[in-house]
């Protein structure tokens, strides 16, 4: 689950079986999502800790457009960042997210071409 918006049908509904498949077409980043920081401009961030060996990612910044088609998903290697997109705050991988009893996890894949990007947020109930 997370950013669904932007996976083909075949991938919405895969969870944590499809985006660990696709770990073998391309690249895998796997975040535990352990904190929230203030921002104050209305996105959300979060610092987290590489959840697989040789992962890089410690931050996913969650920002809302409320016009047009939603960006793809992204990840800047320098920095370790993941940044989403939604097109509101009370979208349910948001609103999960948020929930700091639960143990989360964000998901990022890039095509082994790195012409596609896929994110999912996923957390313990």
């Amino acid at each position: 689950m997370g950013s669904p918006v932007h996976a083909p049908d075949r991938y919405k509904e895969g969870g944590l079986r499809t985006a660990l498949h696709l770990g073998s077409s391309g690249a895998l980043e796997v975040m535990r999502v352990t904190r929230a920081i203030p921002t104050a401009n209305g996105d959300l961030l979060f610092l987290g800790t590489p959840a697989r060996t040789g992962n890089t990612a410690r931050s996913l910044l969650v920002s809302f457009e409320t016009e047009g088609v939603l960006p793809a998903p992204t990840m800047d290697p320098s920095n370790g960042r993941i940044h989403l997109f939604y097109p509101r705050k009370d979208h349910p991988e948001v609103l999960a997210l948020l929930n700091s009893k639960r143990d989360r996890f964000c998901y990022f894949w890039r095509s082994a071409k790195g012409d596609q990007t896929h994110a999912w947020l996923l957390s313990s109930k």
